[in-house]
């Protein structure tokens, strides 16, 4: 697993510079690179109960063609005392080929890691098909469901694989010229463990490119080490530049 672990970090990297925002298609998508990134706060509940930095980079590149590449890079990091009590990491690269002007087929590649949760880290590759399913200008809702395949490494040193389904939704609704309210769900399956994670949030524009975000995040293991727990919970506050 470890030989994997290196091989793959070095591709989810590369796939996940390529830049996209998966959930921000609401607009007609125009050629070219757009996204944002947030700094900020953040409270976790769970596993442990702090305030850290977090921040996160999503992207989008549009070929003006059937191909859109997304990613994500997510962290959220606490010390007290110069010990680390928070540590979490999160990224994600898609390619996506638009065959029609709704619908797509993606091929992903997660990799996620938690220093102090359940579940340690974690590599998710997976594909599947995706279809934009309202936007009206104001409310936009797109569905995926796909297939893939699970490497985990839990609390205690136990190591997880197996094939798994995945699902999920992305939703924003405008509010207005300078607000959004946004929610994100995500279902991962497998034999071994139930992966749940909801985020629900509202971002607003201060002035030009700068506005402000916060977030409410919820992560779910139906299966985790013993002494961990299944949950954990994140408030984040913070300034988000959009280019």
């Amino acid at each position: 697993m470890k030989t994997f672990r290196n091989s793959a970090l070095a591709a989810v990297v590369l796939v996940a510079i390529q830049p996209a925002l998966a959930a921000a298609a609401e607009e007609e998508k125009e050629p070219g690179l757009s996204g944002s990134a947030t700094f900020g706060l953040n409270q976790s509940r769970g596993n442990t109960d702090n305030l850290g930095i977090a921040g996160d980079l999503v992207a989008e590149y549009n070929t003006d063609g059937p191909w859109v590449y997304d990613g994500e890079a997510r962290f959220m990091k606490r010390e007290e005392e110069n010990v680390d009590t928070e540590e979490r990491y999160d990224l994600r690269g898609t390619a996506n080929y638009y065959w029609t002007e709704d619908d797509y087929f993606y091929a992903r590649l997660q990799w996620r890691k938690d220093l102090f949760g359940g579940v340690r880290e974690e590599w998710l590759p997976s594909v599947g098909y995706g279809r934009v399913l309202i936007d009206n200008g104001t409310h936009y809702l797109k569905g995926e469901i796909g297939a893939g395949y699970r490497w985990a490494e839990l609390a205690d040193g136990t190591e997880q694989d197996g094939v798994m389904a995945t699902a999920g939704l992305g939703y924003v609704w405008t509010l207005s010229d300078s607000a959004e309210f946004f929610q994100n769900l995500r279902l991962e399956w497998s034999q071994d463990n139930t992966y749940l994670e909801s985020e629900t949030g509202l971002r607003t524009t201060i002035v030009g490119n700068l506005g402000f975000k916060a977030s409410y995040l919820v992560k779910h293991n139906t299966d985790v080490a013993p002494g961990t727990a299944n949950s954990d919970f994140y408030t984040t506050v913070g300034l988000d530049y959009a280019f």
